[in-house]
């Protein structure tokens, strides 16, 4: 039998802020801002929350928070109006963070630019390497 070097959940946090990070449309790596690192190589990422402080705004904007290109992982795809005060769960199938920017995590603006809006996006993961 074997055993992951450390068996307990590890969370990552990270955060955006329109009053910092703009609101324009693309991609915002928040694991690259200061003091924030990618998921580890082989992460086993379990779940996750979305904790929005202050409501995201945009006419026509939406947004998604996870892996680039797979909105199977993280918080699915939503219009502004789902990015409203309070917390947020997403039952994504558990995945293996080792592809191409899969320990990224990021939030991708579309539509249409974002006028305000701060949230932090906790990332609960196993790490078998640690």
């Amino acid at each position: 039998m074997s055993y992951f070097k450390n068996d307990n959940i590890q969370t990552a946090e990270y955060e955006y802020d329109f009053a910092v990070d703009g609101g324009a449309t693309g991609v915002k790596v928040l694991s690259a801002k200061a003091n924030k690192a990618k998921l580890p190589a082989s992460a086993i990422v379990i779940g996750h929350q979305v904790l929005i402080q202050t409501a995201c705004a945009g006419v026509g904007a939406s947004a998604k928070i996870g892996v680039e290109g797979d909105d199977d992982k993280y918080l699915v795809n939503t219009a502004v109006g789902g990015l409203g005060w309070g917390l947020k769960t997403s039952s994504a199938t558990a995945f293996f963070a080792d592809a191409a920017n899969e320990g990224d995590v990021r939030i991708t603006i579309a539509s249409a630019a974002l006028t305000a809006g701060k949230l932090k996006v906790l990332v609960h993961f196993l790490n078998p390497n640690a």
